[in-house]
């Protein structure tokens, strides 16, 4: 992969969050096409991120948050 397509997948994740946020909405702000998001965040996933997404939903990240010691 080229760096700037290692930027723009990298842009992608960082957009992806805790707030759902369309296919739409990702690709206007990365500046990249409705396809190519759902191409990154294939590959996202492949590389064991953990987002979840559906027809209608758009997209959210899982991340797993520290467990706490009393």
């Amino acid at each position: 992969m080229s760096g700037i397509q290692d930027l723009k997948r990298d842009q992608l994740l960082a957009e992806i969050g805790e707030e759902i946020v369309t296919a739409e909405m990702l690709a206007a702000r990365v500046g990249i096409c409705t396809r190519t998001v759902y191409r990154y965040v294939s590959q996202l996933r492949a590389a064991g991120h953990k987002i979840l997404s559906g027809p209608g939903f758009g997209y959210l990240r899982l991340e797993r948050r520290p467990e706490v010691s009393p």
